[in-house]
Parts: structure tokens; C-alpha cells; sequence
């Protein structure tokens, strides 16, 4: 009985930790007369709060140990303070009562005469989280801010940005802010500084420090600080407007020792100091960027792999801003046998970004042999490379597409799925090479390539290419016959799209083809590719000479710029705007993976104890179930108020038709789609919460991941929102949770025919943020209706 052992060992366990709770609170009690400089007895306070930290880690609930640690805080032994405080600030937090029993000794701990003690008992204070409490946290914090010692003065600084995170109000009112103004520039210890540097930045903002007076003041005494400490100034100066060309040199002058630390995140912080103070001096920038190699290099080279990671990743938004000036270097981005794939992928950019007229060749030559390296993903990109090559070289452009055209010959799959994407996008830019291309992969079997996107590739090839390929018809018809195993809608219309082209070009061979892709694609579970088969065939019926002007309507004429490479631009010009930060990384400007407004603001609730924590990966579980429909949504009827029980109303049944289509084909395709009726909503819609259950688990349409935003910034609860969307005719099921938390169950009746939109919604009221999941039990003509008027009812909420 293995579940009967494992609960009986469950229950053991327990027992043991509460035996075990009970006998250190009658050794602490002993304790607690002991003097406090008694040496023998500090040391079985520190081997008793080690074990009573173990119970803590191990998650047995030690609260009723408080009183029993506060008795002991008069231990003058730091040791034992640091546990003791650890311990009291962990279970304040969750209970205001017994955080009232620590304010006196910590009080009088923060006016010890060691500074260490001092610092801990301040530290303690502010972190205590507790609103009532705040005016002998700010007290502390303040008396600290003036110690003659810097380690309580560091302690006080940070402990002021603890305090903000509970009540902003009251550290704005107070003297911490100006006090922190002033250590800024005037403090002698360079801990205390950057500890103030950090605090202000978070809540004045970094723009604001970027005066003349600061930056100068940090700039001159940078090098006593440390790294990290270093790279926040640094990227304060980067924010600095510099007023003219004498004190961009004199900055740089005062920073260029900078460049030659070990230290990755200072040299690139320097980087970005110099390339930003001469964006408007041309010359001069070009300089630095010939300045700034030697160190980059270095870096790339020596160090970890994630740092040397994160300098090439710089390295290539510089080769990209600057081509010609690494262009000599490009040796330096051959691979290494100690490169890492991510750095590998990186090198063969930057060997794309340098191809000139005098090295195309020879980084040509050299990726080619990258082709049989023994990471996939690294010898498709190879093979990408050399195709990027030659969309950017020049007309004398022969040899490099005959070095693309000989990777068919090594006959590995992943390779040849690459070449023909890299030869498809040449084909389209150089229409003068077709012939050439085409002549290669005549033979290419579309079996030979499995990968979705190159299969539609060299479908396309059979389709727009079909006269010069003898065997298309015979490489397509074995899978237009199987086209349900085609698991890509892409290459399902891809293949539909090809059997147009070819019927137009060679028309006994492919007439009863065309018919069996229709006919497969009329019933296809995708709808573009149902709305692709619906459209040839129209345009058959009505026309067949206007089908074929349209479907074989290859332009000949060169094309200069892809769309893809114009969107990369405009992402690059935001990159290297926000040099030396995580965009350069992910390659994509911050706007896209961070939220303005989170970083804008700073949360006061931080989820720091296990049970909140619990509490949180509990919900997320329950809302995946929901969200699956594979649990009941009355589970949280802990959690959620729901209404008055309704009878719903019986939804109408569904009808269809057909329609004869293309006789030459012989096949039958769906009608087209009716007119969408006008969207209605029932003002009353009647549903119980037994049959929104059922009706949420069955509904056939879905549509999740939806997003609105809040206008207003009054909403306060769940109240507010489910009666302004009562009055848009939206009726709620079910409502609850915090306000930075909200989870509703809504349900409207479309009143023209019936249908029942059901719709999961969360809302972050602090945010302004909702995301919503709206499901329908019925046919849905009006399903993408409701969607518009679900997000604009939600985001309209007064």
C-alpha cells in the first residue's frame, strides 16, 4: 500500500517538525536570561537558530517561535542578530500583531554602538511591511542617513526604497529624499553613493539625475566605485545631453581608461557613453567606432560563454551600423572550436553584414564548409548565409549562386530544404538567374524535403516554373492525393495554388489533378485554405481566360528590397538606441517584451512567503483547467460570488446547404457564407450556472488569448465592471478577486438567432489590463461581432 506508507510518513514528519519546534522553544526560553555578551551562550543561540532556520527552509511553521526569538534579540553576537532579524521581518510581514512585539528592540538596536548591529536593526526596520509601523522605520532610515559609519548609511539608502514600496506618500513627505539628494554628490564612501544612486533612480527616474552637477561629480571619482556601481553611472552619463564638442572630449577623455578593464558590462557601457556623445559628429563617431574593436574583440574572445555572448551580440548591431569599417576584420568572425551555437549564428550575420566586392569570396568559401557542421540548425544557417550573400552582391553574382547550387549535392535533407528557400528568395529578387535555378531542381522530389516551409517552397517552384520542370505534375499528384496527411495549411495551398498554375500550363496532364485538389480543399479544416479553393473556383466559373491571367501572373522585373529586410530596419534604428540593454540580445526593441506601464511604476505588493506563493500557483493551475475545459468552473465557488440562478434558454438548431459546382471538375464544394446579420444582444439573457458549464465545455468556436485595455484609472473592484457591461447587454456568471486579479465568468444571448457567447475574462485594474477568452454555443456568424463589442465594453468601464 504505497499511498498508506507515504501518508504515514507524511504524518511522521510532521510530528517530528512540531516536537522538534517544541523543544527550541524551551531551549531559547533557557536562553534568554543568558547576558548578552556571554560567548558560550551566543554560541547555542547560533546553533539553535540554525536549526530553526533548516525547519523554516524545510516549510514546517515556526510562528509559534516569535516570542520566543524576539527574547533573544538582546544577543549582541551579529551572528545571532542577523538570524533573529531574518527571522523576525519573514514573519512580520505576514502578521502586523507580532511585528509590534520586535519595534522596541530593533529600535534600540539601530543605536548600538556597532555600526554592523546598527545597520542590521535599520535594515530590519524598513523591512518590516507594515504600514503601521512606518514611523519608526522612517525614523531609523532617517537617523541612519546620518551616521558617521558608511555601512548603516548604505543600509538606511536602500532601506528608504523598502519603504516606498509600502507607502510612497510617506517618503515623499519626509526628509529621506533630500537626504539622499545630497549624499549623492557629497557622501566620502562610494557604497553609500551608489546605494543612493540606485534608490533615486528608482524613484525619481534616471532622467532626472542626469544633471551636470551629479554626472560630474560621479564621473570624476568613478574609479573607486565598484563594477556595478560603475555601470549605473556610466549609464547615467549615456542619459546626459552634452552641450558641446569640448565636453563630449572632455567626458570621453575622463572615461577612456574604462575601455581597458576586464569587466564586459563597463566596456559597454563606455560604448555606449561614446557612441552616444557623438551621434551628431560624424567624423568623430567613425573614430570611436575604430577605437572601440580592439577592446571588443578582446572580450569576445576571453571570458565566459554567456558573456562572450553578450559582446557578440554588440559586436553585430556595430557591423551592421558600420560595415565597411569591419570589413577588414572579418577573418575575426570565422568560427571557433570553442564558439558556442548561439555565438556561431552571431559570427555568420556579421559575415553577411561585411561581404564585399574584395572578401565575398573568401567568406564564401569559408561558410561553405560550414555546411556539413554537425549542429543542423548551425549548417542551415550556412546555408541561409550564402543565399543572404548573394541577394546583397552585385550582378557578378554567378559564382555564389553556383557555391548555393552544389549544396543539393551533398544530399542531406535539412541542407537541401535550406538551399531552396535561399534559392526562392534569389529567383524572386533576380529573375535573370531562373533559368539557372531551375535547371538545378528539376530533379528535386518534393519526398526529398520535409520541412514545411521549404515544401511549399519548392511546390511553388512546380507551380511557377511547371513548363521547365518536366516531372512537376508527377511530383505533385502523389501528394495532392494524400492531402489530408498534409499536416501544414501552408503547403495544403500551396499545392492547391500549384495544380492551378499547372492546369493553366500543361492541362491534360493536370485537369483530374485540379479536380482532387478542389475537391480536398473545399472541405479543408483551415479556412484560408477553403476560402483559396472557393475563390479558383469562382474565378473558373466566370471566367477561365481572367483565372489564368491571374493565377499565372509572374512579374519578371527585379526587386530591389524585400519587406522583411525594410521591417529589420526600422527594428535596428531601436536597437542601437537602447545599446547595452537586453534588446540587443533578444534583437527586438523593449517596447516588445516589456510593459510601459510596469516599468513606470513600482509595485507595492511583492509576493515573498511561501503560502502567498502556493496560493498563486494554485490559481494558475485551476485557470489552465478552465481554460482546457477539462475542469468544472464552479470548482471556485470559494473564490467567486455567482448570481441568481436562471433557466437558460433553448438554443435553435442548425441547418445547412449545398451547391453544384464546376461540372468540368465533377466535385462539389460548401456554399458560399451568408450575409452576417446585424449584431443584437438580448438585454436579459437567463442562463444557470449548470448549463454555462456545459455549454463551455461542448462550445465549438473559440477564441482566446484576447486582449483589451482599461481607459479609466478609477476602476476599483468587480462591481464597477460587471454593471457597466450589464448594460451592454453582457450578463455575468460569476465575479471575484483583488482588484490587481479579477476573474469573471460573462454570458450574452445574440438575440437575431440565438446564439450564446460565453467569455472568461481576467482584469488587472492597477494595469489597465485584461485578457479574455469568448467561446460560442451556436452557429457564430456573429462570433468576430461580439468580439469587437466585448473589447470595447470592457475597455470603456467608467
Amino acid at each position: 500500500m504505497p499511498s498508506t506508507a507515504a501518508a504515514s510518513d507524511a504524518r511522521r514528519a510532521t510530528q517530528n517538525g512540531r516536537d522538534e519546534v517544541t523543544e527550541l522553544s524551551r531551549a531559547l526560553r533557557s536562553l534568554s536570561a543568558r547576558p548578552s555578551n556571554d560567548s558560550r551562550a551566543n554560541a547555542d543561540r547560533r546553533a539553535l537558530f540554525r536549526r530553526v532556520n533548516a525547519l523554516v527552509t524545510s516549510g514546517v511553521d515556526c510562528a509559534s517561535l516569535f516570542p520566543d526569538v524576539v527574547v533573544n534579540a538582546h544577543a549582541s553576537d551579529p551572528g545571532c542578530k542577523k538570524m533573529i532579524y531574518g527571522f523576525i521581518t519573514r514573519h512580520a510581514r505576514r502578521n502586523g500583531e507580532l511585528a509590534i512585539l520586535t519595534v522596541n528592540a530593533l529600535q534600540k538596536d539601530s543605536g548600538d554602538r556597532d555600526s554592523t548591529i546598527r545597520g542590521l536593526a535599520i535594515r530590519s526596520l524598513a523591512s518590516l511591511g507594515v504600514k503601521d509601523l512606518l514611523e519608526y522605520s522612517v525614523t531609523a532610515v532617517e537617523r541612519g542617513l546620518d551616521d558617521d559609519e558608511a555601512y548603516p548609511r548604505a543600509t538606511a539608502a536602500m532601506g528608504a526604497l523598502k519603504i516606498y514600496d509600502v507607502d510612497a506618500k510617506t517618503v515623499r513627505e519626509s526628509e529621506i529624499l533630500e537626504k539622499l539628494r545630497k549624499m549623492l554628490v557629497s557622501d566620502t564612501e562610494e557604497g553609500v553613493v551608489g546605494n543612493c544612486l540606485i534608490v533615486l533612480k528608482e524613484i525619481d527616474g534616471a532622467e532626472s539625475l542626469a544633471t551636470k552637477p551629479i554626472v560630474y561629480a560621479l564621473i570624476n571619482r568613478i574609479k573607486s566605485f565598484s563594477e556595478w556601481n560603475q555601470v549605473l553611472i556610466l549609464d547615467l552619463v549615456a542619459r546626459y545631453k552634452i552641450e558641446n564638442a569640448d565636453e563630449t572630449f572632455d567626458i570621453m577623455n575622463a572615461l577612456e581608461s574604462r575601455l581597458a578593464v576586464p569587466n564586459s558590462a563597463i566596456v559597454l557601457g563606455t560604448v555606449k557613453v561614446f557612441l552616444t556623445a557623438t551621434l551628431e559628429m560624424p567624423d568623430i563617431h567613425q573614430q570611436v567606432l575604430e577605437r572601440i574593436k580592439a577592446p571588443l574583440f578582446t572580450l569576445a574572445n576571453s571570458g565566459m560563454a554567456e558573456t562572450s555572448y553578450a559582446v557578440w551580440a554588440h559586436l553585430r548591431l556595430l557591423v551592421r551600423r558600420a560595415p565597411v569599417l569591419f570589413a577588414t576584420d572579418y577573418k575575426s568572425f570565422y568560427f571557433r572550436m570553442s564558439d558556442s551555437s548561439a555565438v556561431k549564428n552571431l559570427k555568420l550575420a556579421m559575415l553577411v553584414a561585411v561581404a564585399d566586392a574584395q572578401n565575398t569570396y573568401d567568406i564564401v568559401t569559408e561558410i561553405t564548409e560550414y555546411a556539413t557542421d554537425a549542429d543542423e540548425c548551425i549548417a542551415a544557417a550556412s546555408v541561409r548565409a550564402v543565399g543572404d550573400i548573394a541577394l546583397k552582391a552585385a550582378d557578378e553574382l554567378e559564382g555564389i549562386v553556383d557555391r548555393l547550387l552544389q549544396y543539393f549535392d551533398l544530399d542531406i535533407e535539412y541542407v537541401t530544404a535550406e538551399t531552396v528557400l535561399a534559392v526562392a528568395d534569389i529567383v524572386r529578387k533576380r529573375p535573370a538567374h531562373a533559368t539557372q535555378c531551375v535547371e538545378a531542381m528539376k530533379n528535386i522530389d518534393l519526398y526529398d524535403v520535409q520541412e514545411p516551409s521549404a515544401r511549399a517552397t519548392l511546390i511553388w517552384f512546380y507551380g511557377e516554373y511547371g513548363e521547365h520542370i518536366p516531372m512537376a505534375p508527377y511530383f505533385v499528384e502523389p501528394v495532392l492525393t494524400n492531402m489530408v496527411n498534409e499536416s501544414d495549411p501552408k503547403v495544403r495551398a500551396q499545392l492547391l495554388t500549384c495544380a492551378m498554375k499547372l492546369f493553366f500550363k500543361r492541362p491534360p496532364e493536370t485537369q483530374a489533378m485540379l479536380g482532387a485538389a478542389l475537391a480536398a480543399c473545399v472541405r479543408d479544416a483551415n479556412q484560408e485554405v477553403r476560402d483559396l479553393a472557393n475563390t479558383y473556383y469562382r474565378l473558373l466559373q466566370k471566367d477561365v481566360c481572367a483565372a489564368e491571367r491571374v493565377v499565372n501572373s509572374r512579374d519578371d522585373s527585379p526587386i530591389y528590397t524585400f519587406k522583411e529586410t525594410m521591417a529589420e530596419d526600422k527594428v535596428f534604428d531601436k536597437v542601437f538606441a537602447e545599446f547595452n540593454t537586453l534588446s540587443v540580445l533578444y534583437g527586438r526593441p523593449a517596447e516588445t517584451f516589456i510593459d510601459p506601464e510596469a516599468a513606470a511604476r513600482r509595485r507595492a505588493r511583492t509576493i515573498q512567503d511561501e503560502d502567498e506563493i502556493d496560493d498563486v500557483k494554485r490559481d494558475e493551475e485551476e485557470k489552465e483547467k478552465q481554460d482546457m475545459g477539462g475542469a468544472s468552473l464552479l470548482d471556485h465557488a470559494d473564490m467567486i460570488d455567482f448570481g441568481d440562478e436562471e433557466k437558460a434558454s433553448t438554443p435553435t438548431s442548425r441547418s445547412g446547404s449545398a451547391a453544384d459546382l464546376l461540372s468540368l471538375l465533377e466535385i462539389d464544394v460548401p456554399p458560399q457564407a451568408s450575409t452576417t446579420s446585424t449584431l443584437a444582444l438580448d438585454p436579459a439573457p437567463a442562463l444557470d450556472p449548470a448549463s454555462f458549464q456545459s455549454k463551455w465545455t461542448s462550445a465549438s468556436l473559440v477564441a482566446s488569448g484576447l486582449q483589451a485595455t482599461l481607459r479609466s484609472v478609477s476602476v476599483s473592484g468587480a462591481t464597477q465592471i460587471t454593471a457597466h457591461l450589464t448594460s451592454k447587454g453582457i450578463a455575468t456568471m460569476a465575479s471575484g478577486g483583488p482588484p490587481d486579479a479579477m476573474k469573471f465568468f460573462f454570458y450574452a444571448v445574440d438575440a437575431s438567432v440565438r446564439d450564446i457567447f460565453l467569455v472568461e475574462a481576467m482584469v488587472d485594474a492597477r494595469a489597465r489590463g485584461s485578457t479574455f477568452t469568448i467561446k460560442c454555443d451556436g452557429r457564430g456568424s456573429n462570433f468576430v461581432a461580439f468580439q469587437r463589442l466585448f473589447a470595447d465594453a470592457l475597455a470603456s468601464v467608467p
